[in-house]
């Protein structure tokens, strides 16, 4: 499998993990497996603040939010991601596993 295509599923797993925020119509944030990062829409490219967007010019944070914008069906993977995560810490929350703050 050549990297550009295991990029393309990390973002998949990220987006159904529910674990990209939008915080404004220009701005992301994205957890991502070795870190946290920012994601901003630029004109007509997006833009990532990551070693590997750096790097390549392209990273699974950056895929993952242009998945978001451009297909609705990714939208909708990472709606149900972000429920089914925020049920599992309530979950978490009932069972006495983790306290909130």
């Amino acid at each position: 499998m050549d990297s550009v295509h295991k990029l393309f599923r990390k973002a998949e797993r990220i987006i159904s993990e529910g674990r990209v925020v939008r915080i404004s119509p220009y701005m992301f944030y994205v957890i991502g497996d070795h870190g946290k990062y920012f994601v901003y829409v630029d004109k007509s490219k997006v833009k990532c603040l990551c070693p590997g967007y750096r790097k390549r010019g392209y990273c699974s944070h950056s895929i993952s939010v242009l998945l978001i914008l451009l297909r609705k069906e990714y939208r909708e993977a990472l709606e149900k991601g972000l429920r089914d995560r925020l049920e599992h810490q309530l979950e978490l929350i009932k069972a006495g596993r983790i306290h909130p703050r």
